[in-house]
């Protein structure tokens, strides 16, 4: 399986936690760097409370939080508050 395959897999998986998590504490990890990324890309990450790989932060998934992340979905993991 190519690696292009294998991230768009990954995107869809991603968008259909953040479709299931609607209205949700949730938790996102950033897990690329966002040194080669496009400015938009930053600025999103930073509005988001993410400042480097591995740092967590918790929202409460709005849509104004979901606009951020869909704009990020590659670059970050989503997942449910325990």
């Amino acid at each position: 399986m190519s690696k292009q395959i294998a991230n768009q897999k990954i995107v869809t998986e991603q968008l259909k936690t953040l479709n299931a998590l609607r209205g949700k504490k949730i938790i996102v990890t950033q897990i690329v760097s966002a040194i080669r990324s496009l400015p938009i890309h930053k600025v999103n990450l930073a509005a988001l409370g993410l400042k480097g790989i591995g740092k967590k932060r918790e929202h409460l998934l709005n849509p104004q939080i979901e606009g951020m992340l869909l704009k990020v979905i590659h670059m970050v993991k989503i997942s449910e508050v325990s």
